[in-house]
């Protein structure tokens, strides 16, 4: 029989599934965006991060009232603190979505330019991580949490790929320096989306195991398999990582 803190855990579970979803919605329609050249669909995201705001709003208001009224102990305290970890990195998901969509618009106040090869493929690994982060978090489970961190680093590499593409367009033709700017402000937007999904996967791994998994030496000692995590994850400050694009004046 379920008792009112397994209801409350349940609803909670339902409420941050829904809100990933709405952020999962947006950067999909970021990245039609962004590959359809289309201006209206880039709106559409814009206008429509307002509902996942609010979400977090709502989700972290709730999980304050379970921990107030309920005092989970053990799995669900640890669930309950997990969940509240990844309403700020779905949040972001929705944030950075945005951010493609903003530039979108500024893409398509142009003509239409080729979209960079490995654009396409990091837009595509950002799509993946956000589909499995979500399934990870919605089955608990380690090895899909494992694989969406280990997956991270390859969008750190595809990021370097893009901003050295774009560069070297600045260099041959200045006509397309803003343009080339413009994919270098998505690509380190879609990088973000794959950094946030692995905190999310790294939350999950918290709520199963009870292990914090933001720094690889906290995994290494509590015994979970770290193996499949590369060194390069997180990425030390100007140590292979990608420029920062430039900021906006």
């Amino acid at each position: 029989m379920e008792t009112p803190l397994d209801q409350a855990i349940h609803k909670l579970k339902v409420d941050v599934l829904q809100m990933m979803h709405l952020a999962q919605d947006a950067v999909k329609k970021a990245v039609a965006s962004l590959l359809a050249h289309d201006a209206a669909k880039a709106r559409d995201v814009i206008e429509a991060d307002r509902e996942i705001n609010d979400y977090e709003c709502r989700v972290d208001a709730e999980s304050l009232k379970i921990l107030a009224l309920h005092h989970p102990v053990a799995k669900d305290l640890r669930f309950l603190v997990g969940s509240m970890r990844m309403l700020v990195n779905i949040e972001r998901l929705g944030d950075e979505a945005v951010n493609i969509a903003e530039r979108v618009l500024v893409l398509t106040s142009e003509s239409r330019q080729p979209i960079h090869g490995n654009l396409r493929h990091l837009a595509g690994l950002a799509l993946d991580l956000v589909r499995e982060s979500i399934r990870c978090y919605m089955d608990l489970d380690i090895e899909a949490a494992l694989q969406v961190i280990e997956q991270n680093a390859a969008a750190l590499d595809l990021n370097v790929r893009v901003f050295r593409e774009v560069t070297g367009d600045m260099i041959r033709e200045s006509q397309t320096v803003d343009l080339a700017v413009q994919q270098s402000f998505v690509a380190h937007s879609l990088k973000r989306i794959c950094d946030q999904c692995a905190n999310i996967a790294e939350s999950t791994l918290f709520i199963r195991q009870g292990i914090d998994f933001k720094h690889k030496q906290c995994g290494a000692a509590s015994g979970l398999p770290t193996s499949n995590i590369p060194e390069s994850a997180p990425v030390s400050p100007g140590e292979n990582a990608a420029p920062e694009p430039p900021q906006d004046a």
